[in-house]
């Protein structure tokens, strides 16, 4: 039997929480964009969406406490983030959170334990995603606000044009 350590990561390791949020968003547009684009993009756009929530709550996590667990579990990070916040989701959000933390499963089609997925998933997990952004503080919207697209996480991005 394989026993995985549980690792925590922190701002010593170099983490940050702006540099979590930013790709947090971009993972989000990207999951939007495929959500958009055909059904047969539906289970990329939905483990896209679960990475961009799971970092959303990490980076809060961090935020407030210098560190973030290595697990994906959704409903863990939310309960882990509400015993540092006043903040909560409604109901309707907290279902959704539920439903999207499925998501991290459709990385393998497993015909015993399909997840189903559709078009109108995407409209919960984008008001579910301005929620979570309405539990940061001032400065890391801020700093969202200002986000270079074309730098992330300490590089640089780059778009060659076709000649």
């Amino acid at each position: 039997m394989v026993k995985f350590v549980k690792k925590k990561f922190n701002t010593n390791d170099g983490f940050r929480s702006e540099d979590l949020v930013q790709s947090a968003v971009d993972h989000l547009a990207s999951a939007r964009l495929l959500f958009e684009r055909n059904p047969r993009c539906y289970d990329s756009a939905g483990y896209l969406a679960h990475l961009g929530l799971e970092l959303m709550l990490k980076s809060i996590l961090l935020k407030q406490n210098e560190e973030f667990p290595s697990g994906h579990d959704l409903e863990v990070l939310y309960k882990r983030v509400v015993k540092l916040e006043a903040n909560r989701l409604g109901k309707n959000e907290e279902e959704t959170l539920k439903e999207v933390n499925r998501f991290f499963n459709l990385r393998y089609t497993n015909p015993e334990t399909p997840v189903e997925i559709g078009d109108d998933d995407w409209k919960r997990i984008e008001k579910l995603s301005y929620n979570f952004l309405g539990f940061f503080p001032a400065d890391i919207l801020s700093s969202l606000n200002k986000s270079d697209h074309y730098e992330k996480g300490g590089r640089k991005l780059f778009f060659k044009l076709k000649s």
